[in-house]
Protein backbone atom coordinates (compact mmCIF):
# COMPACT_ATOMS: atom_id res chain seq x y z
CA UNK A 1 0.00 0.00 0.00
CA UNK A 2 3.01 2.70 0.85
CA UNK A 3 4.63 2.09 -2.61
CA UNK A 4 1.04 2.44 -4.26
CA UNK A 5 0.35 5.87 -2.43
CA UNK A 6 3.44 7.49 -3.24
CA UNK A 7 2.95 6.64 -7.14
CA UNK A 8 -0.92 8.38 -6.86
CA UNK A 9 0.46 11.12 -4.85
CA UNK A 10 3.20 11.70 -7.55
CA UNK A 11 0.76 11.61 -10.41
CA UNK A 12 -1.69 14.04 -8.31
CA UNK A 13 1.89 16.38 -8.73
CA UNK A 14 2.18 15.76 -12.08
CA UNK A 15 -1.58 16.92 -13.03
CA UNK A 16 -1.22 20.16 -10.64
CA UNK A 17 1.96 21.18 -12.43
CA UNK A 18 -0.25 22.37 -15.64
CA UNK A 19 -3.12 23.66 -13.56
CA UNK A 20 -0.51 25.74 -11.01
CA UNK A 21 0.94 27.08 -14.77
CA UNK A 22 -2.43 27.76 -16.37
CA UNK A 23 -3.83 29.89 -13.25
CA UNK A 24 -0.32 32.20 -13.28
CA UNK A 25 -0.90 32.85 -16.76
CA UNK A 26 -4.67 34.04 -16.42
CA UNK A 27 -3.33 36.37 -13.77
CA UNK A 28 -1.11 37.81 -16.20
CA UNK A 29 -3.69 37.89 -19.09
CA UNK A 30 -6.27 39.35 -16.78
CA UNK A 31 -4.37 42.47 -16.71
CA UNK A 32 -6.24 46.01 -15.90
CA UNK A 33 -5.36 48.44 -18.25
CA UNK A 34 -4.93 51.16 -15.80
CA UNK A 35 -1.31 52.86 -15.74
CA UNK A 36 -0.63 51.86 -12.04
CA UNK A 37 1.32 48.34 -11.34
CA UNK A 38 -0.55 46.35 -9.25
CA UNK A 39 0.12 42.77 -7.88
CA UNK A 40 -2.63 39.91 -9.09
CA UNK A 41 -2.35 38.36 -5.49
CA UNK A 42 -0.59 38.84 -1.95
CA UNK A 43 2.88 38.19 -0.63
CA UNK A 44 5.43 40.45 -2.42
CA UNK A 45 4.96 44.41 -2.54
CA UNK A 46 5.79 46.74 -5.21
CA UNK A 47 7.37 49.85 -2.95
CA UNK A 48 7.00 52.36 -5.78
CA UNK A 49 3.49 51.46 -7.60
CA UNK A 50 2.21 54.90 -7.88
CA UNK A 51 5.74 56.58 -9.26
CA UNK A 52 6.11 55.50 -13.05
CA UNK A 53 9.47 53.17 -13.05
CA UNK A 54 9.64 52.48 -16.73
CA UNK A 55 11.79 55.28 -18.39
CA UNK A 56 11.11 55.29 -22.19
CA UNK A 57 13.92 55.91 -24.89
CA UNK A 58 13.94 58.04 -27.70
CA UNK A 59 14.02 55.21 -30.10
CA UNK A 60 11.79 53.34 -28.39
CA UNK A 61 14.10 51.08 -25.48
CA UNK A 62 12.57 51.36 -21.96
CA UNK A 63 14.88 51.27 -18.57
CA UNK A 64 12.63 49.53 -15.78
CA UNK A 65 13.31 50.10 -12.14
CA UNK A 66 11.08 48.43 -10.03
CA UNK A 67 11.99 48.44 -6.38
CA UNK A 68 9.97 45.33 -4.40
CA UNK A 69 9.29 45.22 -0.39
CA UNK A 70 12.29 42.20 -0.19
CA UNK A 71 15.01 40.85 -2.12
CA UNK A 72 13.33 38.36 -4.54
CA UNK A 73 15.19 35.02 -5.69
CA UNK A 74 14.27 35.29 -9.22
CA UNK A 75 12.15 38.29 -11.62
CA UNK A 76 11.09 37.75 -14.87
CA UNK A 77 9.34 40.11 -17.24
CA UNK A 78 7.99 40.39 -20.97
CA UNK A 79 6.38 43.03 -23.27
CA UNK A 80 2.57 43.03 -23.90
CA UNK A 81 0.19 45.30 -26.71
CA UNK A 82 -1.32 47.20 -24.38
CA UNK A 83 -4.40 47.38 -27.24
CA UNK A 84 -4.62 43.60 -28.07
CA UNK A 85 -3.04 42.33 -24.88
CA UNK A 86 -0.71 40.42 -27.50
CA UNK A 87 2.28 39.21 -26.17
CA UNK A 88 5.14 41.18 -27.97
CA UNK A 89 8.04 38.94 -26.26
CA UNK A 90 8.88 35.63 -24.60
CA UNK A 91 9.64 35.98 -20.88
CA UNK A 92 13.09 37.11 -19.89
CA UNK A 93 15.10 36.55 -16.50
CA UNK A 94 16.54 39.48 -14.92
CA UNK A 95 19.79 38.71 -14.39
CA UNK A 96 22.22 41.33 -11.84
CA UNK A 97 20.85 44.83 -11.54
CA UNK A 98 19.84 44.65 -8.02
CA UNK A 99 20.38 47.32 -5.73
CA UNK A 100 19.69 47.68 -1.97
CA UNK A 101 17.57 50.92 -0.80
CA UNK A 102 16.07 52.33 2.33
CA UNK A 103 12.83 51.52 1.41
CA UNK A 104 13.58 48.09 -0.56
CA UNK A 105 15.50 46.48 -3.39
CA UNK A 106 15.63 48.19 -6.98
CA UNK A 107 15.84 46.06 -10.02
CA UNK A 108 16.86 47.81 -12.63
CA UNK A 109 17.36 46.55 -16.23
CA UNK A 110 17.03 47.85 -20.02
CA UNK A 111 15.17 46.99 -23.14
CA UNK A 112 16.27 45.66 -25.73
CA UNK A 113 19.01 43.74 -24.40
CA UNK A 114 19.19 41.34 -27.01
CA UNK A 115 19.63 41.09 -30.56
CA UNK A 116 16.31 38.62 -30.49
CA UNK A 117 14.15 41.19 -28.64
CA UNK A 118 11.54 42.79 -30.99
CA UNK A 119 12.09 46.89 -31.25
CA UNK A 120 9.11 48.54 -29.60
CA UNK A 121 7.22 51.71 -31.89
CA UNK A 122 8.37 54.94 -29.15
CA UNK A 123 4.70 56.45 -30.24
CA UNK A 124 2.63 53.36 -28.53
CA UNK A 125 2.51 52.60 -25.51
CA UNK A 126 2.73 48.61 -23.92
CA UNK A 127 2.15 46.50 -21.15
CA UNK A 128 5.26 45.29 -18.91
CA UNK A 129 4.30 42.13 -17.04
CA UNK A 130 6.57 40.76 -14.79
CA UNK A 131 6.96 37.66 -12.34
CA UNK A 132 9.14 37.89 -8.83
CA UNK A 133 9.57 34.91 -6.82
CA UNK A 134 11.23 35.50 -3.04
CA UNK A 135 11.32 31.90 -0.82
CA UNK A 136 8.97 30.29 -3.36
CA UNK A 137 6.18 32.62 -3.55
CA UNK A 138 5.27 33.86 -6.55
CA UNK A 139 3.57 37.37 -7.17
CA UNK A 140 2.31 38.85 -10.48
CA UNK A 141 3.03 42.58 -11.29
CA UNK A 142 2.26 44.86 -14.47
CA UNK A 143 2.85 48.33 -15.48
CA UNK A 144 2.86 50.28 -18.11
CA UNK A 145 5.59 51.22 -20.54
CA UNK A 146 4.81 54.80 -21.56
CA UNK A 147 5.07 56.44 -24.91
CA UNK A 148 7.95 57.98 -25.30
CA UNK A 149 8.07 62.23 -24.61
CA UNK A 150 10.89 64.26 -25.56
CA UNK A 151 12.49 66.50 -22.35
CA UNK A 152 13.44 69.40 -24.01
CA UNK A 153 10.49 72.13 -24.68
CA UNK A 154 9.93 72.34 -28.32
CA UNK A 155 10.64 68.68 -28.68
CA UNK A 156 7.83 68.17 -26.25
CA UNK A 157 5.72 70.87 -28.93
CA UNK A 158 6.62 69.23 -32.23
CA UNK A 159 5.68 65.64 -30.80
CA UNK A 160 2.39 66.87 -29.43
CA UNK A 161 1.47 67.72 -33.09
CA UNK A 162 2.91 64.81 -34.41
CA UNK A 163 -0.21 63.79 -37.08
CA UNK A 164 -0.43 60.35 -36.20
CA UNK A 165 -1.16 61.49 -32.79
CA UNK A 166 -3.77 63.35 -33.64
CA UNK A 167 -5.09 60.76 -35.60
CA UNK A 168 -5.56 58.77 -32.44
CA UNK A 169 -6.79 60.99 -30.43
CA UNK A 170 -9.51 61.87 -33.34
CA UNK A 171 -10.73 58.42 -33.09
CA UNK A 172 -10.62 57.97 -29.45
CA UNK A 173 -13.07 61.41 -29.38
CA UNK A 174 -15.03 59.94 -32.73
CA UNK A 175 -15.55 56.42 -30.47
CA UNK A 176 -16.77 58.26 -27.56
CA UNK A 177 -18.99 60.97 -29.14
CA UNK A 178 -20.38 57.68 -31.11
CA UNK A 179 -20.76 55.36 -27.37
CA UNK A 180 -22.28 58.51 -25.95
CA UNK A 181 -24.99 58.95 -28.43
CA UNK A 182 -25.81 55.06 -28.42
CA UNK A 183 -26.49 54.82 -24.81
CA UNK A 184 -28.63 57.63 -24.91
CA UNK A 185 -30.71 56.19 -27.41
CA UNK A 186 -30.84 52.64 -25.53
CA UNK A 187 -31.60 54.55 -21.98
CA UNK A 188 -34.49 56.59 -23.48
CA UNK A 189 -35.76 53.50 -25.69
CA UNK A 190 -35.61 50.79 -23.08
CA UNK A 191 -36.47 53.66 -19.96
CA UNK A 192 -33.69 52.19 -17.67
CA UNK A 193 -30.02 53.07 -17.55
CA UNK A 194 -27.85 50.50 -19.67
CA UNK A 195 -24.80 49.04 -17.22
CA UNK A 196 -22.31 49.42 -20.11
CA UNK A 197 -22.79 52.97 -20.00
CA UNK A 198 -20.90 53.97 -16.57
CA UNK A 199 -17.47 55.76 -17.12
CA UNK A 200 -18.22 56.63 -20.94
Amino acid sequence: MGPQFTIRRSSAARRLIPLAAALLLAALIAIPSSGVALAQGTGIELVNPGREFVERKKEGEFVARPVFDRKVDTLFYAVRDADTGEWISTMYRVIGGEKHRSDGWEYSWGYPALDEQPDLDPDRSYLLAMLANAAGETTAFHAVIPVYEPSRIWDRILAALTPSRWARAFAGWVIEGVHGTLCGVVERASGQDADNCEGG
